[in-house]
């Protein structure tokens, strides 16, 4: 009798227990409601795949490391440059020292005198007025222009007259001298001129006056025939033109 009593108890405890299992199965597995414990007991797998994903990663990370340390290690190694050399420095050389020369000295002007020998006269004489002015050899006596006239002497007591044009046009002639005791005789044919009239010819004859100075006087032999009186002194061959 107590054996009928509790069978149908022992199947309804059964039939609960199998029923528990089953809602707690399909609870885990997402299939009914949560229950109050065991609800992550089937995301273990996503959790895996999750952790096996970075690991993945992690694995090919390092190997992409360990790439770049091998290329890096086979990189030439870079020499350190070296600082920029520093440029000379120029010296700047001092300015030089100007010293002033001492005024040139004029050269005394040596009037003419009467020369004891003929090889005195060697060299170029000039009227002491410098240039003149030159007239032509008539009654109008029109200017022609101004003439640089030098009596230039070899050691022999012969040379030429020159007269030099401003205008660079030249006339020549022979010119001789003699001395005596008190006097110099000259004497020079006419010089004849490219472009100018010619220069007529002239006897001078010099001696001292009454102030120890030696005095010429020119004694024109042209048309007009004039006469005058001048003061010689020596000037520079060179400037003179004279080669003699």
């Amino acid at each position: 009798m107590r054996q009928t009593i509790l069978n149908p108890f022992l199947w309804v405890a059964f039939a609960g227990l199998i029923l528990t299992g089953a809602f707690v199965a399909l609870t885990a597995c997402d299939l009914g409601f949560r229950p109050l414990f065991g609800a992550a007991s089937c995301s273990a797998p996503a959790l895996n795949a999750a952790l096996e994903s970075e690991r993945v990663k992690e694995v090919y990370l390092r190997s992409q490391i360990h790439a770049e340390e091998i290329r890096l290690a086979l990189l030439p190694v870079c020499q350190t440059p070296l600082p920029p050399r520093a440029r000379p420095q120029q010296v700047k050389t001092p300015d030089p020292v100007i010293i002033p020369k001492p005024p040139e000295e004029k050269t005394p002007v040596k009037a003419f005198e009467i020369p004891k020998k003929i090889e005195d006269l060697r060299g170029c004489w000039q009227s002491a007025g410098g240039d003149i002015d030159m007239t032509t050899d008539d009654a109008e006596e029109k200017q022609v222009g101004k003439a640089r006239i030098c009596f230039c002497f070899k050691s022999n007591g012969r040379g030429l007259v020159q007269v030099r044009y401003t205008d660079g046009d030249v006339c020549r002639a022979d010119l001789f001298a003699r001395i005596s005791p008190d006097k110099v005789f000259m004497h020079h044919e006419r010089a004849s001129c490219r472009r100018h009239p010619y220069y007529v010819a002239a006897d001078i004859t010099c001696g001292v006056n009454a102030t120890d100075q030696t005095n010429c006087e020119i004694q024109n032999l042209g048309k007009v025939g004039g006469k005058y009186t001048e003061q010689f002194i020596r000037v520079g061959e060179d400037y003179c033109g004279w080669n003699g």
